[in-house]
């Protein structure tokens, strides 16, 4: 696991990015500790390697260190040892995600990354877990995550306009999408080696952009109502795409003729692609 502490938010973004997609700038929010590189992930719901943003810390605590007095042991990296995994750093909330979810949030983690996509689809693949999962989900006390593409969220349950979280994804709410990694009073029961309790299935993020313009992709998430036990977005390497390429013969035509209507000049392209 390598954080914030040994890398950059460029880096991270760098490490999303994949096909007809090219980064412009990344900023982070949160604490140091809260969002880094992973690789080996030890569970087989996700591939091994990406990017972690958490409401907790992402690495264990080093006891002979002042800045590591908020927590003590990574909310991700297992095995799962505790059903209440807290890093409670003291952070500020995210504003756009309290307005979303219309609750107070607390130790948020916001990596945000201006990209040009190449082509009028932008997807990103991720999966969310948490502690949460043990005690709290089915209850008003879930934590909060939301993907944004210029400010529309994408972070959505299929085939619904709900956003993805741990009180709309867990074993009573959307199962098929929920993965268990405890059982009651026993951590370790699940056999997954991560610290989470539980997490979605991978997910994909999908929005219409303009193509060869900026756009802004903005990946938040939170502890929610107070700043108790962890929750962890896993955003998967070369996942932040871009697809429906268009042509050359569509390219040459709105240099020709920018008023088509599939040409991108404030509305998305809808002309001839390529994927």
């Amino acid at each position: 696991m390598t954080t914030l502490r040994e890398t950059n938010p460029v880096s991270l973004a760098s490490e999303l990015t994949g096909r007809n997609m090219t980064v412009r700038s990344a900023t982070f929010a949160g604490a140091d500790v809260q969002a880094g590189l992973f690789a080996d992930a030890g569970f087989g719901a996700f591939p091994t390697t990406g990017v972690a943003l958490s409401s907790g810390s992402l690495i264990d605590a080093d006891p002979t260190s002042d800045d590591d007095v908020d927590f003590t042991r990574s909310a991700l990296l297992g095995p799962n040892s505790s059903l209440t995994t807290t890093g409670d750093l003291g952070g500020a909330g995210d504003a756009p995600l309290t307005d979303l979810v219309g609750a107070t949030t607390y130790d948020a983690a916001t990596l945000t990354i201006d990209v040009v996509p190449q082509g009028r689809r932008l997807l990103l693949t991720y999966l969310l877990g948490s502690e949460e999962y043990a005690t709290w989900a089915q209850t008003g006390y879930g934590d909060a995550f939301a993907i944004w593409v210029d400010g529309t969220p994408c972070s959505f349950v299929p085939g619904s306009d709900t956003l993805v979280g741990t009180s709309t994804v867990n074993a009573s709410v959307n199962s098929q999408y929920y993965v268990a990694n405890f059982a009651p009073n026993d951590p370790g029961a699940g056999g997954q080696d991560t610290e989470m309790n539980a997490f979605t299935v991978p997910l994909t993020c999908t929005a219409t952009v303009i193509p060869r313009q900026p756009t802004t992709v903005r990946i938040s998430v939170a502890d929610t109502r107070d700043g108790q036990l962890d929750s962890t977005a896993l955003l998967q390497s070369d996942s932040l795409r871009s697809t429906q390429v268009p042509t050359a013969v569509g390219d040459l035509l709105c240099r020709l003729l920018p008023w088509l209507p599939w040409c991108p000049d404030g509305a998305a392209w809808n002309g001839p692609t390529a994927v």
